[in-house]
């Protein structure tokens, strides 16, 4: 069976590119173009990582385990600390190259 992945990003081009990646490298992919969207999916199924920035999440029973990757064009310190406050596991600029995104999702898909 295939490992889950919720993608969340505002930028339909990014989102897209993200999917496109996880889908050709065996991985079931839903996405959600905002927060309120994404913590909708999560109340309904259970997901083998997240890709994201989400604080709420963590509140969430069901996903407290559930490793997040937030990828972002941020690049303040002060946006990295508050990622990792909040529960997310690998922290991802943009841009970022195909190798490089797969390389993560797969490592923390499979801890």
């Amino acid at each position: 069976m295939p490992k889950k992945i919720l993608l969340v990003d505002d930028d339909s081009k990014i989102l897209l590119l993200e999917k496109t990646i996880l889908t050709q490298s065996g991985f079931s992919v839903e996405t959600a173009s905002n927060g309120l969207e994404a913590l909708e999916k999560l109340k309904k199924g259970s997901f083998d990582g997240i890709v994201l920035t989400a604080k709420e999440i963590k509140k969430l029973e069901n996903h407290k385990g559930t490793p997040i990757v937030m990828v972002t064009a941020a690049l303040e310190r002060d946006a990295m600390s508050q990622s990792f406050a909040s529960g997310v596991l690998v922290f991802m600029n943009k841009p970022f190259t195909a190798q490089a995104f797969l390389s993560v999702i797969q490592t923390v898909v499979t801890k």
